[in-house]
């Protein structure tokens, strides 16, 4: 035997024990304290909405819902399993169920709601200079225009060059009958803007999925302006659309000249331009903004105080508001908030704002004293509270209105998820969903496992009938591979789906084929007329090259899929590149150790290597 012998036998034994002890969860199939804390929280959520619900449907479609949840009970782990690391292997959204969602980021309005930030920016910085001027973002544009006397055009485009030298001047335009200085973002500036929207929209969702509690998310993007976000095991696949889509972005407007337009006036209008128009009831937004195009001011725009029908599955307009298109404040000012009661006992959220929020908030309550402010989350006008003092503190509460305790709670809660992951920096849209039901879920790890069975039984059949005993010798080496593959992937914390299980199957495949070019080197070494040991030694240095030479260049491979494929595909790739390494490790290290020790330790002199 090698001098080294010993040091494949320690670490041999020490994986597979690390193996063993990592995979005692998975195989007992018991439920870790964090998953046993999701489903007691789900299962009081869900009868505490029971109770809330009123007699009839919507009592009817609680209790179907909890009782499905309390048909999944589960399993408690013995107290000896405390001993072993809790880790196991996740199911993804194909194995389980739950929703897969894609998502498309409006980039465009991020450099728009940046262009009115930047535009009450440049008032500032001309006032500091003793020029008096207005500005506002040009429609449909991330164009900014500058209103100000034809005499402080040449000091103020100095200014703004010298302060602010992130604009482009575009010339000078006639817009609305007046005089403007027309400016747009650098390129470059507009490029970065577009590219970190995308990245802060993920991080943004991360944080709201990681909130609402669901366990192994993926949240991925996909091309310039698309996120794709799968919720395995979820089921409530409604409130999580909710939360990614509909608050998809936080703004604070103030209401249009609510002396003129009062809320019956409002509502006026709107039902005037429906009937006109014909839309009848289930109008979308986009027609209702085509049809009242012209009959109200063109800074403003109507939007909706809206709820989620949890029996008709869709949102009821309640209330109209006409607010203005100008974004006073965004949610990227706040700091904290948090679900707060009242003297009442009634729900609140406190929100905090940054010095930046502070500031602009304080000189927006205190103009607007005895007006209303819009809280608008994704064109949906959450609450218009009224300004009655002046802020300068940068804390302000947000009332939910009155309503069913739980309800105005839940919605306080949702709310806090918003306002304490950041405020998207621009709309999102979801293209599709689609939700996986458990059922499907349950046929794939069926017909997974019969798959991997089916396989498992060809190959070992194979190399037995091939082989012989040194077919047995590879079998065992690629049980010990399996369960290395599973170890790492429980160990890891990695998700496996269904070709996830395909690349395992294929890993078996990879795993003989290293041992199918040390026989068949060993063999030719005893055809020449070597010993038993000579021809081992012979073959495992002749193949050893080989084999890595393989497996290096397919885990290459499985390296470029994980970092530019998404979803299964990484699935694939996670599980191809772990059965790339422990393949390596069994067949070059284990079956040698065990060669070794049959010809030094036992003193075999001839070798069962088949015909």
């Amino acid at each position: 035997m090698d001098g080294n012998w010993w040091f494949k036998f320690a670490s041999t034994v020490v994986l597979l024990l690390i193996s063993l002890a990592w995979l005692v969860w998975t195989v007992g199939g018991w439920a870790t304290p964090e998953e046993a804390d999701l489903h007691k929280k789900r299962e009081a959520e869900l009868i505490a909405l029971v109770d809330a619900a009123d007699e009839g449907e919507a009592k009817a479609a609680a209790q179907v819902t909890l009782t499905d949840h309390q048909s999944k009970p589960m399993a408690d782990a013995p107290g000896w399993a405390n001993f072993f690391p809790t880790d196991k292997i996740s199911l993804g959204l194909d194995l389980q169920g739950g929703i897969d969602l894609e998502l498309q980021v409006d980039i465009r309005k991020a450099v728009e709601a940046a262009a009115d930030r930047y535009s009450g920016s440049i008032v500032s910085t001309l006032k500091e200079e003793s020029i008096t001027a207005e500005s506002k973002r040009i429609e449909t544009t991330a164009d900014i225009a500058v209103f100000l006397e034809e005499a402080d055009e040449a000091r103020s485009r100095e200014v703004i060059l010298e302060e602010i030298p992130l604009f482009d001047f575009l010339g000078v335009q006639v817009l609305d009958g007046k005089r403007a200085l027309v400016y747009s973002f650098q390129e470059s500036f507009a490029d970065q803007l577009r590219g970190t929207a995308l990245q802060q929209a993920v991080e943004t969702i991360r944080n709201r999925i990681d909130k609402f509690g669901v366990t192994e998310p993926v949240i991925l993007t996909k091309g310039a302006d698309r996120i794709t976000v799968q919720l395995p095991g979820l089921d409530d696949p409604q409130r999580a659309i909710d939360l990614v889509g509909k608050t998809a972005q936080l703004e604070f407007r103030m209401l249009y000249d609510e002396e003129s337009w009062t809320a019956q006036r409002v509502q006026a209008v709107v039902d005037n331009a429906v009937e006109a128009a014909g839309l009848g009831d289930n109008y979308t937004d986009a027609q209702l903004k085509l049809a009242i195009k012209g009959k109200v001011p063109d800074e403003a725009e109507v939007l909706f105080k809206k709820r989620f029908d949890d029996i008709a599955m869709k949102s009821i307009r309640e209330e109209p508001y006409l607010v203005n298109k100008k974004v006073d404040l965004t949610g990227e000012f706040i700091d904290y908030a948090q679900v707060a009661v009242d003297q009442f006992n009634a729900p609140y959220v406190r929100m905090e704002l940054n010095s930046d929020g502070a500031r602009i908030f304080g000189k927006l309550s205190g103009d607007n004293v005895g007006k209303r402010m819009a809280i608008v989350l994704d064109d949906n006008v959450n609450s218009a509270p009224e300004f009655r003092e002046k802020i300068p503190g940068g804390v302000a509460s947000i009332e939910l209105g009155s309503g069913d305790p739980l309800e105005v709670r839940r919605d306080a809660e949702d709310l806090v998820v918003v306002l304490r992951a950041g405020a998207l920096p621009a709309p999102i849209e979801i293209l599709h969903n689609r939700t996986v039901g458990k059922t499907l879920g349950d046929d794939g790890i069926r017909s997974g496992r019969l798959a991997a069975t089916l396989a498992l039984l060809l190959v070992l059949g194979f190399m037995l009938v091939y082989y012989r005993a040194s077919g047995f010798v590879a079998n065992l080496a690629v049980c010990l591979n399996i369960a290395f593959i599973l170890a790492l992937l429980a160990g890891f914390g990695a998700t496996l789906t269904l070709p996830g299980i395909a690349g395992i199957i294929l890993t078996m495949g990879m795993a003989v084929d290293a041992n199918v070019i040390i026989f068949e080197r060993i063999r030719e070494e005893l055809f020449a007329g070597k010993s038993v040991r000579a021809a081992i030694a012979a073959g495992y240095d002749k193949a050893t090259w080989t084999i890595l030479d393989a497996n290096i260049t397919t885990f290459i491979t499985g390296a470029v899929l994980y970092s530019y494929g998404s979803g299964p595909i990484k699935g694939f790739a996670v599980t191809l590149m772990v059965g790339i390494i422990t393949s390596v490790f069994t067949a070059l290290v284990v079956t040698r150790l065990i060669f070794d020790y049959l010809t030094h330790g036992r003193g075999i002199r001839n070798l069962s290597i088949g015909v």
